[in-house]
C-alpha cells in the first residue's frame, strides 16, 4: 500500500516589499504549540533543502502559522513562485526555546529584514506583561520599508530608522539607539532586544555593553539544518558551547564569545545566486 505524503497548504501569500514575503501555512500542530521566537523548517519539495524561519505569527483556531521571509537564493525564490493553494512537503516546529518573557519595565527593539515581523510576537509578550515598548524600525529606503503597523500596534513608541543612500544598516539602526542611550540612565533602558542581521546584532551589543543594559539578540541568521545536526550555528558562550537553533535562538548578546567567527560563517553560505537586498551593511551577504 502506498504511503500517504502529508503536505501544508499555504493559505496566504502577501507580498510586503522588494523581494520581501510573508507565508502563512496550514499547521494545526504547529499552531497549537507555538511561542514568541521559536522557528520553523520548512521544505518545498521531498528535494528540497531545509531552510529555518522564525514564525511571526500563529492562528490556534485557524490552525495557521505565518513568517516572513526575505529571496536571497535558489529556495526563497522558489517559495516566492507559490501562491495560495499550492503545497509544501515539510513544515516543522516550533522549534528552539521560546523568548524569555517577564516584566522589565523600558523595553527598546531594533528589528531589521525578517525581524520586523518576527519580532511582534515577543514584543505583543512584553506588552502583556506589563513592559513600555520602543521600537526601533530599520529599512534601507523607503521603497523597502515595511511592517510599521505591525510594530505601531505592539509598541508605546515606533521610531523609524530609514537609511540614505549609500548608508549602512548600522549606522540608520544605531543612530537612535544612541538617542536613547545618550539619555540613559535619566530616562533608563532596562532591555534591549534585536532581531536583523548578525553584524547589525554585534554593533547594537558593543553599544549598550558599556551601559550595562541587558541586550538580548536572535542567532536564526546562521542556522542552516536547524536541529544542531550540522554545527553550523555553534557559537561560544562565556567560553561554552552553544547551538542557536538548540540552545537558542534568543542569546545574551554581551555574553557572545567571538563576533568576527559568526559573521565569517554566516558568509561562507553566501554565493553568486545569493541576490543582496539592502539588508546589510559592508556588503556582506548578512540579512
Amino acid at each position: 500500500m502506498k504511503e500517504v505524503v502529508r503536505m501544508f497548504p499555504i493559505t496566504a501569500h502577501e507580498h510586503l516589499a522588494p523581494k520581501v514575503h510573508r507565508m502563512t501555512v496550514k499547521a494545526p500542530v504547529v499552531a497549537e504549540k507555538a511561542r514568541p521566537g521559536q522557528f520553523v523548517i520548512v521544505i518545498v519539495d521531498e528535494k528540497g533543502e531545509r531552510v529555518p524561519f522564525t514564525i511571526s505569527g500563529w492562528d490556534t483556531a485557524a490552525g495557521t502559522v505565518e513568517f516572513v521571509y526575505i529571496e536571497v537564493g535558489k529556495t526563497t525564490r522558489q517559495l516566492a513562485a507559490l501562491k495560495a493553494g499550492d503545497e509544501l512537503a515539510h513544515f516543522v516546529g516550533p522549534l528552539g526555546i521560546a523568548a524569555q518573557v517577564d516584566y522589565f519595565g523600558h523595553v527598546v527593539a531594533v528589528a531589521s529584514g525578517y525581524g520586523i515581523s518576527a519580532l511582534v510576537p515577543i514584543l505583543r509578550a512584553y506588552r502583556e506583561m506589563g513592559n513600555s515598548i520602543t521600537s526601533i524600525l530599520q529599512a534601507p529606503d523607503r521603497e523597502r520599508l515595511f511592517g510599521r503597523e505591525e510594530l505601531e500596534a505592539v509598541s508605546d513608541r515606533l521610531i523609524l530608522a530609514v537609511g540614505e543612500r549609500g548608508e549602512e544598516m548600522a549606522t540608520s539602526a544605531t543612530r537612535p539607539l544612541r538617542k536613547l542611550l545618550g539619555n540613559h540612565p535619566r530616562e533608563p533602558l532596562h532591555r534591549v532586544v534585536v532581531m536583523g542581521s548578525i553584524c547589525l546584532m554585534r554593533v547594537i551589543s558593543e553599544l549598550t555593553r558599556p551601559h550595562a543594559i541587558k541586550t538580548v539578540v536572535h542567532l536564526t541568521p546562521l542556522m542552516v539544518d536547524g536541529t544542531g545536526m550540522c554545527g553550523a550555528c555553534r557559537l561560544s558562550i562565556k567560553g561554552a558551547n552553544r547551538f542557536a537553533c538548540v540552545h537558542g535562538p534568543e542569546f545574551d548578546g554581551h555574553e557572545v564569545d567571538g563576533w568576527d567567527v559568526l559573521m565569517a560563517r554566516r558568509c561562507t553560505y553566501a554565493d553568486t545566486s545569493v541576490h543582496q537586498q539592502g539588508f546589510q551593511c559592508r556588503g556582506c551577504s548578512q540579512w
